[in-house]
């Protein structure tokens, strides 16, 4: 005898496995179900429900006889999770030999859930949030992602038992319980008791001659496999995938309603997007869970029949109705009772929403074709050809492709659909065949024209039917799109005849043909793609058109930006910031045509950003030059938010600037008295008062710090060839006024000094305690140790001579000579006080 094919063989042993552990396990259909579904789709259960209801058993049963070939093992990861479970105890150790030498954390996942194909984790929440959570991942995305390394995962079925109540569930996290309808396609209630008397007849009568399950029959993964491929091949009919939906809608809000009337419940599965693809693969998996049961010679073809079997995707598994409803009887247990209640109340609902499916799926050609509406396709479509209207093309072609792609569930509704895509095609051959025209709302070549041509191309591209002439419908495109790539640049060349152009209308125009040229780049792709012959043509049209049109854009902006900012307005900035604003625009739409157009608001803004960096710089007020390099790092950092360069327009300002620095030096440089203090001045402080009035507070002190400053700051504008922005002569200028205002207050300190030690006495002349004292009174009087030490006006003139000490020349000398003999003043002075307070302590 030969034996059956491989998928034969593998429906029997499918069969044969779960056959027996029905005989073993009694009042589990509905769990056995679901877990075979489970398989054949390659998805997930929960099993929920009191203690000492064989959850473990059976998950233990399923799975870890379901052996591999090859090894005769089965490959299977199992797991009691406690709350102590960690992460690595489920997805495998850390690799530590990966850790030590690269840093890196990485897992041995082959020696956790994710390297075998079936798992099996008791007590599922009993383990933490965080852990749960990660089990989910893990079981949805059958994957792990650890830092840049994502490593892919065996797991095609995980089986998850719990002793605590969904409505514990639900009241610990409600969240939890619901990540977990979405991402299961299975959840399971085993209840406490049996429904039939000879149920329970038949275990105590197992339990009292010691007899254990005798489980024989063997199922491989590589028939399981076979099977599953099955499942990938069943076709699911248009009708078929419109019942589907119905009864997800209709179930969902059905469920809905009963949480109006029964507060407590919660519907147990959770409808997503991703639910109804899950859906899908039970249904599939039914059809071949059918054929291997029931019906060998079916199709692998989902029927609208097959919808019933969605109930154990949809609903709570549980008892059937009729032993439901005998268990709700002697249940005592309030968690119990809830529960069943679930089951009942979702199962009848089920039927009535299925029935109700069933009654609309008979009417669905006509209901279909109602809703298609293909008549208004039909007569829009056959309308173009008398009064085409871009908008009206693009808009029918769209709405029609949408209805052919994929197409509707009935293959009659199809053909009045095919009539409006042809009258579409028809319509836009009649338009190409007229070539380019001044139409209404057409203009030069229209961006409605164009998108309304790539629209019905798109459709006549997606639509099997119509393909055979797609390749003839490019090549009359592509003819009229030549067209209209030397319309767009004849327009743009045409403006050098339109003298009243002004910037906005250019700028809107540059934005329009951008705009136009960038739909046509598309349009060109498409038809190149289509007719590869087409490429080099569109594409040589393209680039010269682009070229032309940028090229006459360029020239008439040329001519048409003002030169100069417009008089008589008050803020120079805001011209400069108006026209920026208008060349940007008009820079982006170029360079969107072109990249190498770049640069051409640089180029027009320029003689503007002089104007106004010349008016700002030759007009702002200042009495120092650090208020002056304030107002060139304004104009600097506006320039720049302009957009502007600002180094090569600060370097035309040099002269300007320069000659307002001198004029700057020059005030400064004016004469400043300084007659020594009368003697009566010297003792009294009226010396200190003249000193701080009349030469300390005009004095320019750090003029010639802030004239380096403003140097550094102008560096980057600086002549190629020298090492400084501002010249030698307005350094020398600038020094000059500040070495002459040192020059006339260190001779009138020397002076004062001189006069001070005149008319105190000697300080070897101080023979008394009290003659020491009386001189140490008139010294503080005379103020002159106040300005000098609790002021610091010695080193503040030393500090700023200093600076002055590095220049070349005279200049520099001067300085040195300046600060000789402030120094002697220092020394003179500091060896007389420390004389007076050592005569004043030591007596």
């Amino acid at each position: 005898m030969t034996s059956p094919p491989p998928n034969l063989q593998a429906a029997q042993s499918f069969r044969r496995f779960f056959g027996e552990l029905r005989e073993t396990y009694l009042e589990r259909e509905t769990l056995f179900t679901q877990i075979e579904l489970a398989l054949l789709c390659r998805e997930h259960v929960l099993v929920v429900g009191p203690p000492g209801t064989a959850k473990s058993a059976v998950a233990s049963a399923v799975l870890g006889r379901i052996t591999d070939e090859v090894s005769g093992l089965p490959s299977l990861f199992s797991k009691q999770i406690a709350e102590t479970t960690l992460q690595t105890d489920l997805i495998g150790p850390v690799d530590f030999k990966v850790l030590t030498e690269t840093g890196r954390t990485e897992y041995l996942t082959d020696e956790g859930m994710l390297g075998a194909v079936h798992a099996f984790l008791d007590e599922v929440f009993d383990g933490r949030d965080m852990l749960l959570r990660s089990i989910l991942n893990v079981m949805y995305e059958r994957e792990l992602k650890h830092g840049r390394k994502v490593t892919a995962g065996r797991t095609e079925c995980v089986v998850m038992t719990s002793n605590r109540y969904l409505t514990e569930v639900l009241a610990r996290s409600p969240e939890l319980l619901l990540a977990f309808a979405d991402r299961l396609s299975f959840i399971s209630f085993v209840p406490k008791a049996f429904a039939r008397r000879e149920s329970r007849a038949a275990m105590l009568h197992r339990f009292v001659h010691g007899t254990r399950p005798d489980l024989r029959a063997t199922l491989t993964l590589q028939q399981l496999d076979l099977l599953q491929d099955a499942v990938a091949q069943v076709k699911v009919p248009g009708h078929v995938l419109e019942g589907v939906e119905m009864l997800t809608d209709a179930l969902e809000r059905a469920l809905v309603a009963q949480v109006s009337k029964l507060p407590d419940y919660v519907p147990t599965k959770y409808f997503s997007q991703r639910s109804v693809v899950k859906a899908l693969w039970t249904l599939k998996a039914a059809v071949v869970r059918d054929q291997i049961y029931r019906r060998p010679d079916r199709p692998l073809e989902a029927t609208v029949e097959d919808l019933d079997a969605l109930r154990w995707f949809f609903l709570l598994g549980g008892p059937p109705a009729a032993e439901a409803d005998a268990l709700l009887k002697a249940a005592v247990d309030p968690r119990e009772r809830a529960q069943l209640e679930i089951v009942r109340l979702e199962q009848r609902t089920f039927d009535e929403v299925l029935g109700k499916v069933r009654q609309e799926l008979g009417g669905g050609v006509e209901r279909e074709a109602t809703t298609l509406a293909a008549a208004d396709d039909v007569n829009a479509a056959e309308g173009l050809s008398r009064n085409w209207q871009a908008g009206v093309v693009s808009s029918t072609a769209r709405g029609v492709l949408g209805k052919l792609v994929p197409g509707p569930r009935h293959g009659q509704n199809r053909a009045p659909l095919l009539v409006a895509a042809r009258a579409l095609v028809a319509a836009l051959e009649q338009r190409l065949s007229r070539g380019m025209t001044a139409g209404q709302g057409e203009g030069r070549g229209g961006v409605s024209l164009l998108i309304a041509i790539r629209d019905v191309l798109e459709l006549c591209r997606a639509v099997p039917e119509l393909k055979p002439g797609y390749p003839a419908l490019c090549e009359a495109s592509a003819r009229f799109l030549e067209q209209a790539l030397e319309m767009s640049a004849s327009a743009a060349e045409g403006l050098a005849f339109e003298d009243s152009v002004k910037m906005e209308w250019l700028v809107g125009l540059a934005e329009n043909l951008e705009e136009e040229l960038g739909v046509m780049g598309s349009l060109a792709s498409m038809l190149s793609e289509a007719v590869p012959s087409l490429h080099e043509r569109l594409r040589d049209a393209d680039r010269d058109t682009r070229r032309r049109v940028v090229a006459a854009l360029r020239r008439r902006v040329s001519a048409a930006f003002p030169a100069q900012a417009p008089r008589g307005r008050k803020d120079p900035l805001d011209a400069l910031s108006a026209d920026s604003r208008r060349l940007t625009q008009l820079e982006n739409a170029l360079t969107a045509l072109d990249p190498s157009q770049a640069g051409l608001k640089q180029e027009l803004l320029r003689p503007l950003s002089l104007a106004y960096a010349r008016e700002v710089l030759g007009a702002t007020p200042f009495e120092r030059i650090e208020q002056y390099g304030r107002a060139v790092q304004a104009v600097a950092e506006n320039l720049r938010r302009e957009g502007v360069t600002a180094e090569p327009v600060l370097a035309e300002c040099r002269d300007l600037m320069e000659n307002r620095l001198r004029e700057h030096a020059r005030v400064l440089s004016r004469e400043v008295a300084s007659p020594p203090p009368a003697p009566t001045a010297v003792l009294n402080g009226d010396a200190y008062t003249y000193y701080r009035g009349e030469l300390s507070a005009q004095a320019p002190d750090g003029e010639m710090s802030a004239l380096v400053g403003l140097d550094g700051q102008l560096m980057a504008a600086r002549p190629p060839s020298a090492s400084a922005f501002l010249s030698d002569t307005v350094r020398a200028a600038v020094a000059e006024a500040e070495l002459s205002f040192l020059q006339s207050r260190i001779k009138y300190l020397r002076s004062w000094l001189t006069q001070l030690l005149s008319a105190l006495p000697a300080p070897d002349a101080l023979n008394s305690r009290a003659d020491a004292e009386r001189t140490f009174e008139r010294l503080v009087r005379s103020r002159f140790p106040q300005l000098t030490l609790k002021e610091g006006e010695l080193v503040r003139l030393k500090a700023t001579l200093g600076m002055l000490e590095t220049l070349p020349g005279e200049l520099g000398e001067s300085a040195r000579r300046l600060s000789t003999q402030l120094r002697g003043i220092d020394e003179d002075f500091g060896r007389f006080s420390r004389q007076v307070l050592e005569r004043r302590t030591a007596q």
